[in-house]
């Protein structure tokens, strides 16, 4: 394959009209919003329940100030996908060669294994509160997880995965419920925050990695070819990406609201009440003080909901993102268009690669200071695929027209080069304090 076999003329791109706005939207909507609500995953939700308990309101400003940051990188994968045809990990095999495309899928990887652990224990722990025990929330967990894919369809898998993602918003129903000061969340908003407070950069840091995370380049890309999107629908795919960003911070921000609220935390940091209510303890997670505090009745529903939720989507779009990956890599079969004899090694790989982390999440003690210290760590692993985006995405050669233009391209390469410098001073204190 060539550069002029992946290249997408200015023609076709001319001629691409769309018909009705509000239909074109409607038409592309899937890859980016389920890939944007998948981010808010259980590590998320527990990565936000800590800042909002731990430093109040103040971790608000940092999360709407990466919609942007998410934008911006998504939307270079829609563009990847729209005018190549092909996946991320297939189109870095085509251009950088194998052993490039093996590092990045193997990047991915790392945290997702992490990430599988999370989202189950986070079923595990939504599934207690509502008096579910642990081996059915998980059996139940992996019935869904199989369904899902064999629903015979990609169109079938994304019906059965946007409703799924209405699940989570059951968090902006606990923000109100948690009753917050309407000042106070504004005040969140501020940008005099306590960034000299002990622990208060690592959980930004903390929130970057659970915002962006490398699973998500792979799946987006594989999505949209998956549903056939072409030209025509690129400025419909920008709005969906852009919604699906502020929609992933807002539900990242109402865990911020609800756990601050209901410990009483004021915005300069320092809890109120950090000890207001015993921890809810399952599949080795612990809710934060903030949502423990509300864990009981409706809100302690509503908690439920939005874990369960979180888990099961972010564990479907992960492994998906995953076995796509894989399976461009080696050139497998690799669409939910087609049945399990034909595409044998994709569909595997999907099913067996989240067992081993149901069975850890079973027996896991003790694993939310784990999840942060991997959000942190995903800042850095997120650095090998970033690069490989920025770089694809300023390719004429490739992208002709799509290509994004050296302006754009400078801005993601110092985007790029902040994030590094930002997880590996991090990675340096969690390393310190390890020793």
């Amino acid at each position: 394959m060539t550069a002029n076999d992946l290249r997408i003329d200015a023609p076709a791109l001319a001629s691409a009209r769309p018909a009705s706005r509000v239909r074109r939207i409607l038409r592309v909507i899937g890859p980016a919003w389920i890939v944007m609500v998948a981010d808010v995953d259980a590590a998320s939700v527990l990565t936000a329940a800590k800042a909002g308990t731990d430093f109040g309101y103040a971790m608000l400003l940092p999360i709407f100030a990466l919609v942007p940051i998410l934008y911006l990188v998504q939307e270079m994968t829609a563009r990847l996908a729209i005018g190549t045809g092909i996946g991320h990990a297939e189109l870095i095999r085509e251009r950088f060669g194998v052993r490039w495309g093996a590092v990045s899928v193997v990047s991915m990887v790392v945290i997702d294994l992490l990430a599988y652990v999370a989202e189950f224990a986070g079923i595990v722990l939504g599934a207690s509160l509502i008096g579910i025990p642990a081996v059915p929330a998980v059996l139940a967990a992996l019935a869904f997880h199989t369904f899902v894919v064999l629903t015979g369809t990609y169109a079938r898998f994304e019906i059965v995965t946007l409703v799924l993602s209405l699940a989570l918003f059951a968090f902006v129903g606990l923000a109100v419920a948690a009753g917050p000061d309407p000042r106070a969340v504004l005040g969140g908003l501020s940008p005099l925050q306590p960034f000299d407070k002990p622990g208060y950069l690592d959980l930004v840091v903390a929130t970057v990695g659970a915002v962006i995370m490398p699973w998500m380049l792979f799946y987006q890309q594989a999505a949209t070819v998956e549903k056939g999107l072409g030209p025509g629908d690129l400025r419909a795919a920008r709005w969906e990406t852009f919604i699906g960003a502020v929609g992933s911070e807002i539900l990242m921000a109402a865990v911020v609201i609800a756990a601050a609220a209901a410990v009483g935390t004021n915005v300069a940091g320092g809890v109120a009440g950090a000890n207001v209510a015993g921890e809810a303890v399952a599949g080795g997670l612990a809710l934060p003080a903030g949502l423990a505090a509300l864990a009981d009745g409706v809100p302690g529903l509503l908690i439920a909901i939005g874990m369960i939720g979180a888990g099961l989507l972010a564990a479907v779009v992960i492994s998906l993102s995953s076995a796509w990956a894989w399976s461009e890599l080696l050139r497998w079969p690799h669409s939910l268009n087609l049945s399990l004899r034909r595409a044998p090694g994709f569909y595997a790989l999907y099913l067996l690669e989240v067992v081993p982390a149901a069975i850890v999440a079973l027996v896991a003690q003790d694993l939310v200071a784990v999840v942060i210290d991997a959000m942190i760590l995903n800042v850095l692993v997120l650095v090998i695929p970033l690069t490989f985006l920025v770089r694809l995405s300023g390719d004429r050669a490739l992208l002709g027209p799509l290509a994004a233009s050296r302006r754009y391209s400078a801005m993601l390469w110092l985007m790029t080069a902040g994030l590094l410098a930002l997880g590996l001073t991090s990675v340096v204190g969690v390393i310190g304090r390890a020793i």
